[in-house]
């Protein structure tokens, strides 16, 4: 298959978005580093190693949490599930992990399989049944919030400390969550890309219609997508399980709408095809550092939110400019090719 229609079904939609998408990575990243800066101003001792485990560790839930969304809108969807599988994930973590006679590598195990599962409902859902994604997610994450609240009424359960120190500890200098975040990505994000599935993703969000009559599966890379989405889901419940040391039904609420807005500021296009998971690291820091700069300037825990989300509006209208100033140049190609090739006739 062509490299261009695997992409984008053979539309003007790849080289224009992926420039577009290569200047929101760059940009967010200017802004990363630009917020650092005015960390290490506010905070005594940063950067030291202690600050930036923290500073790590304290992402690393959201990070998955945007990766896993990343999936999902790169198929020009929308997965309203991802916190309530963070929150199911944990309690079942949790509950398991307190004397039940299960081993952590057990429990991690099933961890993740519960987050494929969650991810193999959506996904058969919405390929299967036809279903907008944004409804089908929407109703199972009432299904998995009951669930995780049927496990665990209210905060509580335990884990051990191994566990914890894995996901928060240090090998030397470097967080062992930065070892965990690379091995994702190697392990799992990198071999699904560069294969013909995950070209599938981009071609599917690109051009669905195009993509099929390109020979793309479109059930499969859709599927994968969200099964995916569900394993990443539960390594952010794991991640933030380790940081507690408890399960929580409700703690995974928030990172629903900030896995969205990590996305949206790491470039992906919300129209699908178009993004990856450098840019959702990048978004997800990004609005981890802006609570730790808020705390440090003693802003009140509502402001935070307000401040979070004049982010979100602000990235959701540059992605908008953005994607229709590519609409009207692709347009404008197009119509230059068309009344070319009706002179050449001439």
């Amino acid at each position: 298959m062509h490299r261009r229609n695997a992409r984008s079904g053979g539309g003007k939609k790849a080289p224009l978005g992926a420039f577009s998408h290569s200047l929101s990575v760059v940009i967010i990243y200017a802004v990363l580093l630009a917020m650092l800066l005015v960390l290490g101003l506010v905070s005594p001792g940063f950067p030291s190693v202690a600050l930036v485990n923290s500073l790590v560790i304290s992402a690393l839930p959201l990070v998955f949490a945007a990766l896993a969304q990343t999936l999902v809108v790169l198929v020009k969807g929308i997965d309203l599930s991802v916190g309530p599988v963070i929150s199911l994930v944990m309690v079942v973590a949790a509950s398991l992990m307190r004397d039940s006679g299960w081993s952590i590598a057990g429990v991690v195990v099933l961890c993740v399989l519960i987050g494929m599962a969650a991810g193999a409902i959506n996904g058969a859902l919405v390929v299967f049944a036809r279903l907008q994604s944004i409804i089908v997610t929407l109703a199972t994450s009432l299904v998995f919030g009951g669930l995780a609240l049927y496990v665990m009424p209210q905060p509580g359960g335990y884990i051990p400390e191994a566990l914890s120190s894995f996901v928060t500890g240090n090998l030397g200098v470097v967080p062992n969550a930065v070892l965990i975040l690379a091995a994702s990505l190697l392990v799992l994000w990198l071999p699904a890309r560069k294969s013909r599935i995950g070209q599938g993703w981009y071609a599917v969000g690109g051009n669905e219609t195009g993509a099929f009559y390109s020979g793309v599966d479109v059930a499969k890379a859709k599927m994968s997508a969200f099964l995916l989405a569900g394993v990443f889901a539960s390594l952010a419940g794991l991640a933030l399980a380790a940081q507690t040391m408890t399960g929580d039904p409700a703690i995974g609420a928030p990172y629903t709408l900030n896995s969205i807005a990590s996305t949206v500021l790491g470039g992906t296009s919300l129209s699908g095809g178009i993004g990856g998971a450098i840019g959702a690291i990048g978004g997800a820091f990004v609005l981890t550092v802006v609570v730790d700069i808020l705390f440090f300037f003693r802003v009140s825990a509502y402001y935070q939110y307000v401040f979070s989300g004049a982010i979100v509006i602000l990235a959701l209208a540059i992605v908008t400019i953005s994607e229709s100033l590519q609409s009207r140049r692709a347009i404008a190609v197009s119509s230059g090719g068309e009344r070319h090739r009706r002179g050449g006739r001439q």
